[in-house]
C-alpha cells in the first residue's frame, strides 16, 4: 500500500489505513486528526534513534507521563529493572542511576537488611525505571541539540554514544553471579567433626 493511502498518527507518528479511525500502535483517534507536524515526526524519530532496540515499546509506556503539555510521574513496572536493578540500567547507558542503584543495593547488606532489604530497593528500581529512562532521554537529546546544532552528522555521532545499549552487561552480570556463587561456596562453613571416643572433652 503507497504512503497516499496511509494516515500518520499525530501521537506517535504511526502509519495506519487509510480508513483506520485509531491507530494500531497508540489508539489515538483518528477520524478528526490533523497530519502531524515535520517537526514532531523529527522529535519522534530522533526518540527512537536514541533508544535503539525496542523503542516502539518504550514510546509506548512513556505516553503515560506526558498529558498534553503537562509532564508527571507514573508509578509504571519494569521486569529487567527488578530482577536486574542496577544492571538495566548500565545496559541502557544509565551511568549516574547505575551507580545510585548498585550502591543503594549494597547498602541493605551493610545495614543488616538482608535480602529483603535488597528486593525493596529492587521494586523501587523497577516502579521508576521507566520514568528515570523517559527523562534520561528528554534530557540527553536536549544536550545533543545544544551540542550539534545544525550538524545532522555530530547529532548521530553524539546519539550512537548516549544512547542505545550496552550488551556486555549481560555478560557482565553472569559474570557477577558467578562469582557470587563462588565466593559463597568458598565461605562455607567447614562441616563440624565430632570428637573421637577416645578423646578427652
Amino acid at each position: 500500500m503507497s504512503d497516499t493511502l496511509r494516515t500518520t498518527c499525530p501521537r506517535c507518528a504511526g502509519m495506519n489505513p487509510q480508513e483506520a479511525v485509531y491507530c494500531n500502535k497508540c489508539g489515538q483517534q483518528l477520524s478528526a486528526a490533523v497530519a502531524p507536524t515535520p517537526s514532531l515526526i523529527a522529535e519522534l524519530a530522533l526518540w527512537r534513534q536514541f533508544i535503539g532496540p525496542r523503542a516502539d515499546s518504550y514510546m509506548e509506556r512513556f505516553r503515560v507521563f506526558r498529558e498534553g503539555t503537562q509532564e508527571r510521574f507514573t508509578p509504571t513496572w519494569h521486569w529487567p529493572a527488578f530482577v536486574v536493578g542496577w544492571l538495566w540500567y548500565l545496559y541502557r547507558k544509565m551511568y549516574l542511576h547505575a551507580a545510585i542503584f548498585l550502591f543503594g543495593g549494597l547498602l541493605p547488606m551493610v545495614l543488616g537488611a538482608g535480602l529483603v532489604g535488597v528486593v525493596i530497593w529492587n521494586l523501587f528500581a523497577a516502579v521508576a525505571a521507566n520514568y528515570l529512562y523517559y527523562m534520561h532521554i528528554k534530557l540527553s537529546l536536549a544536550m545533543i541539540d545544544r551540542r550539534a546544532g545544525l550538524d545532522q552528522n555530530v547529532r548521530d555521532h553524539l546519539i550512537h554514544d548516549a544512547g542505545g545499549i550496552q550488551p556486555y552487561v549481560w555478560w557482565l552480570g553472569i559474570g557477577l553471579m558467578a562469582l557470587a556463587i563462588g565466593a559463597g561456596i568458598m565461605e562455607a562453613p567447614a562441616p563440624i567433626t565430632p570428637p573421637s571416643p577416645g578423646s578427652p572433652a
